[in-house]
């Protein structure tokens, strides 16, 4: 896997971002509301990025998120934080040559290997133990995260792909996950090029 590396501010954006996706599909799906979430959630998810720096596998954590929440299954995992976490640590299991091992994810988010055991046990069991994420399905699923970072609109986590018109497939979206220079500045490794995608009818919530 290409080695994302990000700067201190792009970690604190990056963090911004996972803070809030996260904690929204969780709220949703344990309350059935969207709040936001607090200061203390949003630190903590930048110093995960911090020692983990790889904007690639925060995105990927993302997606796995989404899944886990789709899935509706319930498991071991309690809240956001272990949410996050979990996550976090099967995007660097899966892709990344140099993963750490559970007892170094124990270490740092002090928790103890049986509860890091086991939340990963059952956050793999809820996703049918289905990692894998083809090029398209990680392309459009930047294409979901840039739309709700400049639109805040909900709904973007859990849209799903449907059939497309001709025009738009033309347009399929590039690899990477494009920030808008208006807001923030972009992670050292993605484009910085802003692309408008029309698609037709490309969003449906899922129930």
């Amino acid at each position: 896997m290409q080695d994302l590396a990000i700067s201190k501010r792009a970690t604190q954006v990056l963090g911004e971002l996972s803070s809030n996706v996260v904690f929204k599909m969780w709220s949703l799906k344990k309350f059935g509301s969207c709040g936001s979430p607090d200061l203390h959630f949003k630190k903590f998810c930048a110093r995960m990025i911090l020692k983990f720096p790889n904007s690639e596998l925060v995105l990927i954590s993302l997606k796995y998120v989404q899944r886990y929440i789709k899935s509706g299954n319930e498991s071991t995992i309690t809240n956001e934080y272990q949410l996050f976490t979990i996550a976090l640590m099967l995007a660097n299991k899966w892709h990344n040559d140099e993963a750490y091992s559970n007892k170094v994810w124990s270490e740092i988010t002090n928790t103890s290997q049986i509860d890091i055991d086991a939340m990963e046990i059952s956050f793999l069991k809820s996703l049918d133990f289905k990692m894998h994420i083809s090029k398209e399905k990680y392309a459009f699923w930047l294409t979901c995260l840039k739309k709700y970072n400049l639109t805040g609109k909900h709904e973007y986590l859990f849209a799903k792909k449907v059939k497309k018109t001709t025009a738009t497939q033309q347009n399929s979206p590039k690899l990477g996950f494009n920030y808008d220079a208006k807001i923030i500045q972009p992670p050292v490794g993605f484009e910085r090029n802003i692309v408008a995608f029309h698609y037709a009818k490309e969003y449906k919530l899922f129930e």
